[in-house]
């Protein structure tokens, strides 16, 4: 039934019209808005969709802060798309996310959408609100909703989250309210970067079965940091990776301390959205 409401709901964002590419280096893209999930934002949320160029907009969160966010659009409408969630703020931003790895999503045809957390980089608020109680969520959600709306959504059924080191937090937050909240589009796949006991500040990897057994769930994890991924993989549904480099390192620095990561994860991705 979640599936078919989906699936009738994303109706809504078929239709698709191309947008003026952003002047410069970018610039605000306009508000997402925060109604429902289905494109029904109040603003231009999705002014980078059906474009070729990336652009840099900001949308509101339920709690009313702002955030800044890249957004690489495909020039597709109705496509997969994801979600990129940093380090942990302030000290990181989506500048953590490097090129190649954005390229490379973009090559295999997926929208990006990489996002300053809030309290980091472009984006307002408090940092430790990011990880630590129950608004972090709000980041993800709010990124969510400018992805499917505007004025050329993506598929409700393909929005993949990529958390790095707590950015695993805000993923896994968003994950279990989502999935219970039907009007909220579980994602579709998530990327663990690193995961640790911070990822389950607030919730329990292992106590939502319903939601998270069926998920494509990709663990990263360099062997020095592997054991928090590794305690999940001996009972894990068939749907969830484990993947350890070496050479590797924490979160984002991953992708520079091993190449192969780039197109591992890249590669997950695509196969599952």
């Amino acid at each position: 039934m979640r599936r078919a409401l989906m699936v009738i709901l994303g109706l809504g964002v078929l239709a698709c019209r191309e947008s003026e590419p952003a002047a410069g280096n970018g610039g605000d893209g306009g508000f997402g808005g925060s109604g429902a999930w289905a494109g029904t934002g109040g603003g231009s949320g999705g002014s980078a969709a059906c474009a070729n160029q990336p652009a840099v907009v900001s949308f509101i969160t339920d709690d009313g802060v702002k955030l800044e966010a890249a957004d690489y659009p495909t020039g597709e409408g109705l496509g997969p798309s994801v979600v990129l969630l940093h380090m942990i703020p302030p000290a990181n931003d989506r500048s953590n996310y490097p090129k190649a790895f954005i390229e490379a999503l973009g090559k295999k045809k997926i929208r990006v959408l990489n996002v300053d957390r809030r309290g980091a980089g472009a984006s307002e608020g408090v940092a430790e609100d990011a990880y630590l109680g129950a608004n972090g969520k709000l980041d993800a959600k709010a990124a969510v909703q400018h992805l499917l709306g505007g004025q050329c959504g993506v598929d409700p059924l393909r929005i993949g989250i990529v958390g790095a080191s707590n950015g695993t937090t805000t993923a896994l937050d968003y994950a279990v309210y989502s999935g219970e909240n039907p009007d909220q589009p579980l994602p579709s796949a998530m990327v663990l970067l690193t995961g640790g006991a911070y990822t389950e500040n607030q919730n329990v990897l292992g106590a939502h079965h319903d939601q998270l057994d069926p998920m494509p769930i990709q663990f990263v994890f360099s062997p020095a940091e592997g054991a928090w991924s590794q305690g999940y993989q001996k009972s894990a549904p068939a749907a969830w990776r484990f993947e350890s480099f070496d050479p590797g390192d924490h979160g984002t620095k991953m992708f520079d301390a091993n190449a192969e990561s780039i197109e591992r994860v890249a590669g997950f991705l695509a196969e599952v959205l």
